[in-house]
C-alpha cells in the first residue's frame, strides 16, 4: 500500500518500536551512499526527506512536511530531525539506529531511538521498513515496552534472528513499509 511521505514519517516516529538507547553505541557499518539526497513521494510534492552525511559514518535525516502537511495534522509545519548510523545484522541486513533530535522525544512522549531497515531498490526508489514486533523478544507491557530493554540485548536477539534465511524473512512487517520514495529532482 502506498503511503504519503508526511504520514509515513510521522507514523514512523509515533508508531514504531522506540528504544531508550541505541542497539549499539557506535556504527558497525559504513554509510550507504544510495541513501544520500532529497527524497519525496510523487503523490505529495510539498514534503521532503533530506538525508545528508553527518560526521564520518553517520547521517542526518531532515524531514519537512511542507506548510500543508503540518496543517493537516494540526501541529503546524511538520519538521523532524533524526541523526543515525548503521547497526548491521548478520546475513546482510542493514539497520539504521536513528535518534530523534527535533522535536524533542519528550514532546512526543517517545524514547529517543528508533531502529529501522531499508531497501534501496535497483530502480532508484527507497523503502523504509519497520521491525516486526513478532521478531523482537518479549519486553513487557506499556506504551513503549522496549524503552527499558538494553539496546545491546535487543541487538543480540535480532542478530540471532537474522542469522538464518527464515529469520531474515520475518524481521520486518511488510504492512509498515514506508515508500517507495523517489529522488527529488532540482526545480
Amino acid at each position: 500500500m502506498k503511503r504519503f511521505l508526511a504520514s509515513a514519517v510521522f507514523s514512523l516516529a509515533l508508531g514504531a518500536c522506540h528504544l531508550g538507547e541505541p542497539l549499539l553505541p557506535s556504527p558497525n557499518g559504513d554509510r550507504d551512499s544510495r541513501l544520500l539526497g532529497a527524497w519525496h513521494n510523487p503523490e505529495e510534492p510539498g514534503a521532503t526527506l533530506q538525508i545528508n552525511p553527518e560526521g564520518d559514518r553517520s547521517y542526518r535525516f531532515s524531514y519537512d512536511a511542507g506548510p500543508e502537511g503540518g496543517k493537516e495534522r494540526g501541529f503546524g509545519a511538520a519538521k523532524m530531525i533524526f541523526v543515525g548510523y548503521h547497526t548491521d545484522l548478520p546475513g546482510g541486513v542493514r539497520l539504521l539506529s536513528l535518534e530523534l533530535k527535533e522535536p524533542a522525544p519528550k514532546e512526543l512522549e517517545l524514547p529517543p531511538w528508533l531502529p529501522v531497515g531499508y531497501d534501496a531498490k535497483p530502480d532508484g526508489t527507497l523503502i523504509f521498513k519497520l521491525l516486526d514486533h513478532r521478531a523482537l523478544p518479549p519486553a513487557g507491557d506499556g506504551e513503549h515496552p522496549y524503552a527499558k530493554v538494553p539496546g545491546r540485548t535487543l541487538w543480540e536477539h535480532l542478530a540471532k534472528v537474522a542469522a538464518t534465511p527464515e529469520g531474515r524473512a520475518r524481521l520486518f512487517d511488510s504492512d509498515t513499509a514506508l515508500g517507495p520514495l523517489h529522488r527529488k529532482r532540482a526545480p
